[in-house]
């Protein structure tokens, strides 16, 4: 996966999102807060029942259409780390939590990073990278821990 260079900031259903065009390596990109989108990752919780990422991400206002993989990247985080998984050498990850968060989610779109979002609660159990026909549901293997899994489609 390469980085595209350039900025284009968009609004999809009240969610910020970074759209990064052009190519090279370089350039930014600006992690969010998106209390709709978490609080739809958190009713998987309450309710107790799998659903699609598609679906929770429609919920969230983030079009489905407009990425094709989910990553999750764990607190503490470090670009560098980021930045070798998704093959965006040289991005500056502006907006990285710490310790009150569990870690971030990253949405893209072929080469391009579609949106990256602060996830503070609950936490997110993903190997590899998600699709929009992931399920996500409640993580059951510890206790008094809350966190939802979701089905991984590849590394």
């Amino acid at each position: 996966m390469t980085f595209r260079r350039g900025l284009k900031l968009a609004a999809l259903g009240g969610v910020a999102a970074v759209i990064l065009v052009g190519c090279g390596s370089g350039g930014t990109v600006t992690v969010v807060d998106d209390p709709k989108l978490e609080s739809e990752f958190d009713s998987v919780l309450t309710s107790g029942q799998q659903r699609s990422l598609g679906e929770i991400t429609e919920a969230g206002g983030l079009d489905s259409d407009s990425w094709d993989r989910m990553y999750y990247f764990s607190a503490p985080l470090l670009m560098s780390e980021i930045n070798r998984s998704l093959g965006t050498e040289g991005a500056v990850w502006e907006g990285l939590p710490g310790d009150e968060a569990k870690g971030i989610l990253v949405f893209t779109s072929g080469d391009d990073v579609v949106t990256a979002v602060i996830d503070h609660k609950p936490a997110v159990l993903l190997s590899g990278y998600a699709t929009a026909e992931s399920m996500v549901g409640p993580d059951q293997a510890i206790a008094d821990y809350e966190r939802v899994a979701v089905e991984s489609r590849g590394h």
